[in-house]
């Protein structure tokens, strides 16, 4: 089975960032980013205490 991005099909996690606050916030932050990107998450939206993470996928049938 296959996976591929559909329009109509929303996944959304959100991650607190007010714990994450220090001297290596963006070292922090860029790494969760990484990861998130690796397993199909993208960033839909950021302010200071929080993020939002989106997942669009749709997975086809065998053929």
């Amino acid at each position: 089975m296959t996976i591929r991005k559909a329009n109509r099909l929303w996944n959304y996690k959100t991650l607190e960032l007010s714990s994450m606050q220090g001297p290596d916030f963006l070292e922090q932050l860029g790494n969760i980013l990484d990861e998130a990107g690796k397993s199909g998450w993208e960033l839909a939206y950021m302010c200071e205490s929080f993020m939002i993470l989106k997942q669009l996928f749709i997975q086809d049938p065998e053929d």
